[in-house]
C-alpha cells in the first residue's frame, strides 16, 4: 500500500491537478490543437502495429526455445534478451547509425544499387517501427516462452491421434489455450511502446508521438497542464487497451487451467465419441 501511495496514487494525483489548472483549458487545449491529437493518434497506431508485429514475430523463436533442445539454446536466450539491456536512447542512436542519412544499411545499398534508398528512413514511422521491434520482439519472446514451456504436450498428442493435422492442431489446440497468453504479451509490449520515450527523442523528426510531445511542453515551454493532460490521456489509453485485452480472455482456460483438466481422471479417460466429435 506505502509502494502502491507513494509511488502511483501522488503522482497521479499531481498530474490531475496539474492538468486541471485554469479550469480545464489543458483539457480544451489537448483534444483542439490537432499536433497533440496527432501525437496520441501516432501512438496508439504504432504501439498497436508494433505490439501486434512482435508478437507474431516471436511466436517461432519463443515456440523453439520453450520445446526443442539444441546445442547453443542458452546462448541464443541470451542474445534475445540483450535488446532489453539497452536503454532507448541507445537503441535510438543504433539506429540512426544504421539507417541514418549515411548510415551502414543506406551505405550497403548505394554500393550495391548506385541509390541512397532509405537514407534517412531512422527519422520516419518505420524506422520508429523498427527500432520498437527492436527491444520489443526480445520482451515478447521471453514472456512466451514462460507460457509455451508450460503448455501440455498431451493434448497436441490426443489430437494428433483423433487425427488432427499440423493446421488442425494449430488452430484447435494450440492457439485456443495459448491465447490468454499472447494477449498478455500483447498488453505488454503495447505498453511498453506507448510509453517509450528515449528512442522516439532520438528518432522522432517527421513522425511526433506522445511521449515527445509531453517532454517538450515540461521542458521547453514548462507548461505543466498541457504535459499532465497529455500524460493522463496516453495513460487512460493505455489502460483501456489493457482492460480490453484482460477482459477478452477473462473466463477462458489458458494452459494452465488446461493442464489441470488433463491431469484430471476424466481428462485420463480414453476419448469417446464425443471427444471425437
Amino acid at each position: 500500500m506505502l509502494f502502491l501511495v507513494a509511488l502511483v496514487l501522488w503522482p497521479f494525483a499531481h498530474l490531475v491537478a496539474a492538468a486541471a489548472k485554469g479550469g480545464g483549458g489543458a483539457w480544451r487545449t489537448v483534444l483542439a490543437a490537432g499536433r497533440y491529437r496527432n501525437a496520441l493518434v501516432n501512438s496508439l497506431v504504432l504501439s498497436a502495429a508494433a505490439a501486434s508485429a512482435a508478437v507474431l514475430l516471436s511466436l517461432v523463436p519463443a515456440w523453439v526455445l520453450a520445446r526443442e533442445r539444441f546445442p547453443g539454446r542458452r546462448l541464443l536466450r541470451a542474445v534475445m534478451a540483450l535488446p532489453l539491456s539497452f536503454s532507448g536512447v541507445l537503441v535510438g542512436f543504433l539506429m540512426v547509425v544504421m539507417l541514418g542519412r549515411i548510415g551502414a544499411v543506406t551505405e550497403l545499398l548505394r554500393w550495391l544499387t548506385g541509390r541512397a534508398l532509405l537514407s534517412g528512413a531512422a527519422y520516419t514511422a518505420t524506422g520508429l517501427f523498427a527500432a520498437y521491434l527492436y527491444f520489443e520482439v526480445p520482451r515478447a519472446v521471453l514472456t512466451l516462452e514462460a507460457a509455451f514451456r508450460r503448455f501440455p504436450p498431451e493434448l497436441d498428442a490426443a489430437a494428433r491421434t483423433l487425427g488432427a493435422g499440423t493446421r488442425d492442431r494449430l488452430l484447435r489446440v494450440r492457439l485456443p489455450l495459448l491465447a490468454p497468453a499472447l494477449r498478455s504479451s500483447l498488453a505488454l509490449t503495447f505498453s511498453a511502446s506507448m510509453g517509450s520515450f528515449g528512442v522516439a527523442l532520438i528518432l522522432a523528426r517527421r513522425f511526433t508521438v506522445a511521449p515527445v510531445e509531453i517532454y517538450t511542453e515540461l521542458t521547453g515551454f514548462l507548461n505543466d497542464a498541457v504535459a499532465g493532460a497529455l500524460c493522463l490521456l496516453l495513460a487512460l489509453a493505455t489502460l483501456a487497451v489493457d482492460r480490453l485485452l484482460a477482459a477478452d480472455g477473462r473466463g477462458r482456460g489458458g494452459v494452465a487451467d488446461a493442464s489441470a483438466r488433463a491431469r484430471t481422471p476424466h481428462g485420463r479417460r480414453a476419448p469417446g465419441r464425443g471427444a471425437a466429435r
